[in-house]
This record gives C-alpha cells, structure tokens and sequence, in this order.
C-alpha cells in the first residue's frame, strides 16, 4: 500500500472542512443563545422561589403531623 499524496491529504482535509463549516454556530446564532438564556434565568429563578416556598410548606405540615402524633402516645 502507498502512501498518499500530500495533494490527496489536503482533499480529504478539504472535504472534511467542506462538511463541518456549514454547521458552526455563527454570531447571530450565539446571540440567540445568550438571549434565550438570560430569558430562562429569570424563569428558573422565579422557579426555584416557589419550590423553596412549597418545600417549607411541606416542612411545616410534617413537623405540625410529627407533634400531633407525639401528643397521642
């Protein structure tokens, strides 16, 4: 087997790039990104308030069951 061609090496390095440039994010794409992302941080935030309001809700409820129950034994 020969080896190949520095002409062949630079095709196959060409198609290769041929094939991988199409589908690289450009500037407009990050962009789009970056603003989706600040849109959803202000979503998770709002979000992660209402678990935490509901988990001490639950809090709540379990140590009130836990005293009602330790009063009948």
């Amino acid at each position: 087997m020969t080896a190949p061609t520095l002409e062949d090496r630079v095709t196959v390095l060409e198609t290769r790039l041929d094939t991988v440039l199409p589908n690289l994010a450009t500037k407009a794409d990050i962009a789009d990104i970056r603003t989706d992302m600040a849109r959803l941080e202000g979503k998770m935030d709002a979000m992660g308030n209402r678990l935490l309001i509901q988990f001490a809700g639950i809090a709540i409820a379990v140590a009130g069951l836990t005293i009602a129950a330790v009063q009948f034994l």
